[in-house]
């Protein structure tokens, strides 16, 4: 079952072309898969959802791409 990830959907609908091939370099992906991965058909590795993490600043999270260990996370916060 495929589950896309909305803030990466958002993040890629309004990221400029050179912003998203940027992101894409500096996660060792294209920005073909960026948007495969945005619409739910590929899951990105730990590895490559971290890069993207920190390639857009934290604007699409790790966690949203993983969303049992974000519940995990916030459990142990709170």
């Amino acid at each position: 079952m495929k589950t896309p990830i909305p803030d990466m959907q958002a993040w890629l609908t309004h990221a400029r072309a050179d912003e998203r091939q940027r992101v894409a370099d500096e996660s060792g992906i294209s920005v073909g898969y960026l948007w495969l991965i945005a619409g739910g058909h590929r899951k990105p590795s730990e590895g490559v959802a971290t890069k993207i993490h920190k390639a857009t600043g934290g604007q699409v999270s790790a966690f949203s791409f993983f969303p049992q260990l974000a519940a995990i996370a916030a459990e142990t916060a709170a």
